[in-house]
């Protein structure tokens, strides 16, 4: 049972809608950029199908993913996979290397927030990250999301044992901040 519609958010200069398979195509290519995925395992075509594919078809509490639009222009995905149970979710996202240092995905996650805490009625929304990965750190930073875990060598990834940094905002924080 879905009780949560699908919607569109807007922001200044975004508009996230949920994803389609029709993005697939744009999806997969600034996902097969060499930079994109330096911190994650290399992604292929099928990979990210099988990736945009799931986000279609799976329950919208569970996994809510929007793209991220631009003047009309798909340029990255945003989205919450949900423990409806735990009133949590961890956020993912993605943006194309042609739009990063812009303030894009800040801008989208501040949306996806707002809908989790308002509208989905979460307590909690985490992130983890390639310790390595100091730009997808910076975000979870501007986001007033609170560093709460270092798991040393706890994923494997291009071959190499990696460290994973973990952070979170709670509602009630997020409710504190300038949102």
């Amino acid at each position: 049972m879905n009780i949560y519609k699908k919607p569109l958010l807007k922001t200044e200069r975004l508009i996230l809608r949920p994803i389609k398979l029709r993005d697939l195509s744009i999806i997969q290519k600034y996902s097969l950029e060499d930079e994109f995925f330096r911190f994650l395992d290399f992604h292929t075509k099928e990979s990210v199908k099988e990736f945009v594919e799931l986000a279609v078809v799976s329950d919208w509490n569970d996994n809510a993913r929007f793209v991220i639009t631009l003047k009309s222009e798909t340029i990255g995905s945003v989205g919450l996979y949900i423990n409806q149970k735990e009133k949590i979710a961890e956020i993912g996202y993605s943006l194309s290397k042609k739009y990063w240092g812009q303030g894009i995905i800040p801008e989208a996650v501040r949306a996806v927030f707002r809908y989790g805490f308002m509208d989905m009625k979460l307590e909690k929304i985490f992130a983890q990250t390639d310790s390595l990965n100091l730009p997808s750190q910076s975000v979870m930073k501007k986001m007033n999301m609170q560093q709460e875990a270092l798991l040393k060598k706890h994923i494997i990834s291009q071959n190499i044992r990696r460290d994973v940094v973990y952070y979170s905002i709670l509602k009630s924080d997020w409710e504190k901040s300038d949102h």
